[in-house]
């Protein structure tokens, strides 16, 4: 009798529409939200902008700009999922560009000058692990000192100007830093998603990964779980040092010019461009793929409001804006 009920229920329940399932897997994605709002925004200027936004050149453009961001954003999907947050990068970014130049300068080959830059952006992310463990204070503190110590260093070992006078002629600087993209894509864009696939794997699927965001998740669990939690930070900050030197080295193939002020305010867009991508500041969770459309996000609006006309000083209330609603959208459709 029980059996006959619930068949006949089963057959007396109206079938779920194609609809309603459509939305409950796509609900199921992780990134749906910034995805969402990448879509939203590519409309938007597409009316707005017209002709001079929808053109393969600017998105050529736009992917070139998203992707010294989107690089560094996957270090720190690491850092903000283990509950820390780096403010040194682009002062990192900076110290270790000038670095290559000033090895380039002194006619070091093109290999020893990215070992040196790739060494200098390491160092520095080792040392931001290890000051925060052994004073035992947050890393955010950590790296608010270092981000004007990093920098300052990068101003006076290029006594305050761009470093020059080095061969641009090189394999290095017609390839890596070539103005053509191969296969409508730039090189630093190849890096981008050849570093976004590593990460994401890392991160997903390595118990390193798994280690990070448990920390970030309940670091006192982790502690009494056996996790290194001490050895797991540095390495995490080592390795968002040694990103941020893959991001140095295709940005000076690019623009050829090893300038103290690169870098300058892009931590912020960095950190921006992680939290839009949907890894939570509390920590213990993130997402790669996010943080890397997050860095498109980012580029596209400059690039919209650079079309556009829109005077710099909105541009960076723009941006916010769009940050907050990109972030809420987020939150709003996981919730639901």
């Amino acid at each position: 009798m029980g059996d006959s009920a619930m068949g006949l229920s089963a057959r007396n329940e109206p079938p779920r529409s194609g609809f309603r399932s459509l939305a409950q897997r796509l609900g199921q994605i992780d990134e749906i939200g910034v995805i969402g709002a990448l879509i939203v925004l590519i409309v938007l200027l597409s009316v707005l902008a017209g002709e001079k936004f929808l053109t393969p050149q600017n998105f050529i453009n736009v992917s070139r700009q998203a992707s010294y961001v989107g690089i560094m954003a996957v270090g720190m999907v690491f850092v903000i999922a283990m509950g820390d947050i780096d403010l040194s990068v682009g002062s990192i970014w900076m110290l270790s560009s000038v670095m290559m130049a000033i090895a380039l300068r002194e006619n070091y080959s093109i290999w020893v000058a990215i070992a040196v830059c790739m060494a200098v952006a390491t160092l520095c992310g080792l040392l931001n692990g290890a000051l925060s463990v052994a004073l035992g204070i947050p890393t955010i503190i950590v790296t608010l000192g270092t981000l004007s110590l990093y920098r300052g260093l990068g101003l006076v070992v290029t006594d305050a100007s761009p470093v020059s006078g080095y061969n641009l002629e090189t394999w290095f600087f017609a390839w890596i830093g070539g103005r053509d993209p191969i296969f409508g894509v730039w090189i630093s864009v190849w890096a981008m998603f050849i570093t976004g696939v590593i990460g994401w794997i890392l991160f997903n699927h390595t118990a390193f990964g798994r280690r990070v965001q448990a920390i970030g998740s309940n670091r006192q669990a982790a502690l009494f779980s056996g996790i290194r939690i001490a050895r797991t930070r540095i390495l995490v900050m080592t390795l968002m040092g040694f990103i941020v030197g893959i991001a140095a080295v295709v940005a000076l193939a690019f623009n050829r010019n090893g300038s103290p002020t690169v870098g300058a305010g892009t931590e912020l867009s960095v950190i921006a461009a992680t939290i839009i991508g949907g890894t939570a500041l509390s920590g213990g969770s993130g997402s790669v793929l996010g943080a890397i459309l997050g860095a498109l996000i980012i580029a596209l609006i400059q690039n919209g409001l650079a079309l556009l006309a829109v005077p710099p000083a909105w541009s960076t209330a723009v941006t916010g804006i769009v940050i907050i609603v990109a972030v809420t959208l987020d939150y709003l459709i996981k919730r639901r």
